[in-house]
């Protein structure tokens, strides 16, 4: 999606002190309120690695060749944070359409503010070069459709499901995936969800045979691909919520950083041609269930903690809002400077990231955080003066 993952995970407003991992507005208590700050540095890493990835020019020498495996990383968290946040809350009685208004509110007020900054690049092209040929049926059928955050199969003009916010794709199957599993928790056993596991790892591991890398899913020709990255991450995520240990978690500095390095270089990695098939691979079906399993053990110490509560806060921002910015930084500098961004590289993509993490951190702030509070109090009245009427 870098989908993911989410971000964000869940529909929760922190609480000070508290992280934008799993807490959440449900209306009951949660009976665990732990907080996974070793998950919300990853999540912050991976983000600004999906960030270089799409912005590469911007930042050579600098490089995340691996960027879109952050996609996969997104999805496994997701599954531990939602699990561990959620399913007692099942078991108390929370149904379907209360856990996925939670969810919709969690994600859709960025996701919608991502399409609209999208839907402004695409007409300010239209009145400049259009070198995606868009027109005006085209546009109205994608914006349509991108408000109800549903995907457009048609490969014209831009052959993408989410053409005005790419990276939403995988933000869109994480929901489809997240309504599966509300839908049939109660049947997914722990051994069901192994077998499930299996079946949908071996299908990501053909894909990434056939295609050579798993950098699929973002278009309506690898739709099953992306579902299949969604189901294996989010289940294996599931799996790791219910049978990491309960116990205090160890504070370790080093241990934090090992793991985020681990992840650096999983997205970071130059490997070409077959090595590129195994490294993807390896990464999304070994390495990343080991290194989000060692995140729920290991917590960061005080001095890192406040940098990985930020990183989480920050990290749905970056992601659903960095693709339509980036094009706007394109054009700004081309028009103002004559060259190119790469000719400004790293400096430019250092400067942008900065630029990018304060203000998705005021984003959060001033715009997120209070709608999701509003809604969080519309939502339910409404649904109330329905039944009373």
């Amino acid at each position: 999606m870098l989908s993911s993952s989410k971000d964000q995970e869940i529909t929760s407003l922190p609480k000070s002190g508290s992280s934008a991992v799993d807490t959440q507005t449900t209306g009951a208590a949660a009976p665990d309120t732990r907080v996974f700050h070793t998950l919300d540095a990853l999540r912050g890493i991976a983000a600004i690695g999906v960030v270089v990835f799409h912005m590469s020019a911007a930042f050579l020498p600098i490089a995340t060749p691996g960027g879109y495996l952050a996609v996969d990383l997104f999805f496994m968290m997701s599954g531990v944070v939602l699990s561990h946040a959620y399913e007692t809350r099942f078991r108390a009685g929370m149904g379907t359409l209360a856990f996925m208004r939670a969810r919709l509110i969690r994600l859709y007020p960025l996701y919608l503010l991502g399409t609209l900054v999208g839907i402004a690049v695409t007409l300010a092209s239209l009145r400049g070069h259009n070198i995606q040929a868009w027109d005006s049926s085209s546009l109205f059928q994608a914006v349509l459709l991108a408000l109800f955050f549903l995907p457009t199969f048609s490969s014209r003009p831009v052959d993408q499901m989410f053409p005005l916010n790419i990276p939403c794709w995988s933000l869109f199957l994480e929901i489809l995936v997240n309504l599966l599993f509300v839908m049939f928790w109660k049947v997914l056993t722990s051994a069901r969800l192994i077998v499930l596991s299996l079946l949908t790892g071996s299908a990501v591991a053909f894909a990434i045979v056939q295609g050579g890398s798993i950098d699929q899913g973002s278009t309506a020709s690898t739709f099953d691909v992306g579902l299949a990255r969604t189901l294996f991450g989010f289940f294996v995520g599931v799996l790791i919520a219910r049978h990491f240990p309960r116990s205090h978690r160890r504070e370790s500095n080093v241990g934090v950083v090992a793991i985020v390095a681990v992840v650096a270089i999983a997205i970071g990695g130059w490997p070409a041609g077959e090595l590129r098939a195994i490294w993807d691979a390896v990464c999304v079906l070994a390495v990343f269930p080991a290194v989000v399993y060692c995140g729920t053990l290991i917590d960061p110490g005080p001095r890192l903690r406040s940098i990985a509560t930020f990183l989480g806060l920050t990290s749905y921002a970056v992601y659903v809002l960095h693709s339509p910015l980036s094009s706007i930084l394109n054009s700004a500098i081309r028009h103002f400077t004559g060259r190119p961004v790469g000719a400004w590289s790293p400096y430019l993509g250092i400067a942008a990231v900065a630029i990018l993490l304060i203000g998705c951190w005021l984003v959060d702030r001033i715009i997120d955080a209070p709608m999701r509070r509003k809604l969080n109090r519309v939502v339910p009245s409404m649904q109330a003066s329905r039944v009373q009427s």
